[in-house]
């Protein structure tokens, strides 16, 4: 072929890449290659067509030949996207470094080395990766948005203000930022601020029910609020099941503040039943789940196991049912000088779903491992003398507790049963782990298993465990915090008296409660529903529960 008709044939590779006929191109320009091996344009025009069709291996294989001929940063650069795409992330990072290394101001190649970094969960590695790529470039919002995802994802809210400001600094009108803005404040207890992002994105989507549901949190509604006024007429039918059941659940809780009781049933029993319809959550699961914990403990003869390596930052671990009380204690205790409070960790539930229990063969290597794997996941959050989990689903796993970590204290607290009840039936829970709450019945049946479980635990492990009783802990919490503090061994300090104060992200359904002052009949509240709540009590009743 002379070279008129080479070039020709070249520019027909272009003109079939601009009509997308990829097939073609790929037959073609393979042909073309082989008469020219070294080739800069054909192969990197299939190397980019073969990223369009997804194929990645070719991708990457014609993007390595292209280095061995032209090293430039944009080559690395689109080679650790094709490896990214292939979960060859060690491979990733390589490439992203080269690039790096060959221009130094290559913002898009920090953030997707950020990217890759998370994949690996490196995410401390990812975060100044993140923060690389803005400061040499402060307008990408790709950056900004993943550095506020990871920073999110680590609770750092204080940070994450700053980030999703920059954010709509470069785009005002970003509704999931503006919603991302007001949450973040409503967790961190600035709930007027909180409630003029929910404005400002309502303000712009008008329908947008998300928003609602968060600032219907902020206040009491009354009969005159504008807003309430706009999605109360709203038509069920036409919204997808993601924003029916958040809007009957913002409804509920209007109507429960304007004392319209009915309408505000009628709202939560048909939020809760919607989401029953759709919940792969089993009653049965659980009971065989609770079955094989007794069981494993049942005539486990092992001692204590003694642990070469002494930790320095005990765990407390406040559990009990949700609803309880547990964000109350930790908010107060997390005050203490000595004790950070890091909220409700999945670490123990992801190590013991990994190991499984029903092997006994080695249990100091059981436990060992179960310990080792908590405990770096807990370190990585704080070195405090006392780190807090207060995931209240803890309570299943009180066993373990005990075997991996001697050292650990353990919190139970109790509170009236229909008050637990009552509370986990009427508040909308993300984590489908809690989907017990959606029927009065399962939840009853559940508040009944879980006290099942910790006379079984308190049988075993009394030694271990500190009980308090919610209503009695209210009544003084002074006193009773001081009787806390003996058992970790700690001294009292003044600032837990000014426990609302603290300055720190509450991401559970009690963040606004914990900022207020202890209300001392909150376990009466739902006697003024008691007339809708019979199913719950016959359950309560037939278990012999007093309430």
């Amino acid at each position: 072929m002379n070279s008129n008709n080479f070039e020709k044939e070249k520019r027909n590779l272009k003109t079939l890449f601009k009509e997308k006929k990829f097939l073609d191109l790929v037959k073609n320009g393979t042909k073309l290659l082989q008469q020219v091996p070294d080739d800069i344009q054909i192969i990197n025009i299939l190397g980019i067509t073969s990223i369009h069709i997804q194929n990645f291996n070719e991708a990457e294989k014609y993007f390595k030949k292209l280095l061995l001929i032209k090293k430039n940063a944009a080559n690395y650069y689109t080679l650790g996207n094709i490896q990214k795409k292939q979960n060859k992330f060690n491979e990733a990072i390589i490439s992203f470094e080269n690039a790096i290394k060959m221009n130094p101001n290559f913002s898009e190649a920090h953030n997707n080395l950020g990217n890759t970094k998370k994949s690996l969960n490196k995410k401390n590695e990812a975060i100044y990766h993140y923060k690389q790529a803005i400061k040499l470039k402060n307008d990408n919002i790709e950056a900004l948005i993943n550095l506020s995802r990871i920073l999110k994802e680590k609770n750092n809210y204080e940070e994450l203000l700053d980030i999703y400001q920059k954010i709509l600094n470069l785009d005002p009108k970003n509704i999931k930022t503006l919603y991302n803005l007001g949450t973040a404040h409503l967790f961190l207890g600035n709930t007027s601020k909180a409630r003029e992002y929910f404005e400002n994105t309502i303000e712009i989507d008008k329908f947008n029910i998300p928003s609602f549901r968060n600032y219907v949190s902020t206040l009491k509604i009354d009969k005159s609020n504008r807003i309430f006024k706009i999605f109360k007429n709203i038509d069920l039918s036409i919204l997808n099941y993601d924003n029916k059941i958040l809007l009957l659940d913002a409804l509920s809780k209007c109507y429960f503040d304007l004392e319209e009781v009915e309408l505000a049933f009628n709202c939560l029993n048909k939020c809760n039943l919607l989401k029953k319809e759709n919940s792969k959550f089993s009653m049965d699961d659980q009971k065989n789940l609770f079955k094989k914990i007794k069981y494993f403990f049942s005539e486990m003869n092992v001692n204590d196991i003694e642990f070469s390596g002494k930790i320095k930052s005990k765990p407390i671990f406040i559990i009990g049912m949700p609803r309880s009380g547990t964000s109350l204690l930790e908010q107060i205790l997390s005050t203490h000088s000595k004790i950070y409070g890091a909220g409700e960790l999945n670490f123990l539930q992801k190590i013991i779903d990994k190991l499984g229990f029903e092997d006994r063969t080695n249990l100091k290597s059981y436990f060992s491992e179960v310990r080792k794997y908590y405990y770096e996941e807990i370190t990585k959050i704080s070195n405090a003398n006392f780190i807090i989990d207060k995931l209240p689903s803890n309570f299943r796993w009180i066993g373990f507790i005990v075997k991996a970590f001697p050292e650990a204290k353990i919190i139970h607290i109790q509170r009236n049963p229909m008050a637990v009840c009552w509370s986990n039936y009427k508040n909308f829970f993300l984590d489908n782990g809690l989907d017990f709450n959606l029927s009065q019945r399962d939840v009853a049946e559940y508040y009944s298993m879980y006290l099942n479980l910790m006379d079984f635990w308190t049988s075993k492990y009394k030694k271990n465990i500190l009980d308090i009783n919610y209503e009695i802990f209210v009544k003084n919490f002074q006193a009773n915090t001081r009787k806390i503090l003996d058992y970790l061994n700690l001294r009292w300090e003044d600032r837990l008296l000014q426990y609302q104060k603290t300055n720190r992200p509450v991401t559970t359904a009690s963040h606004q409660q914990v900022r207020e002052k202890i209300k001392m009949n909150s376990s009466e509240e739902w006697k003024k529903y008691k007339n809708y709540l019979e199913p719950m009590q016959v359950v309560l009743r037939n278990k012999k529960i007093k309430y």
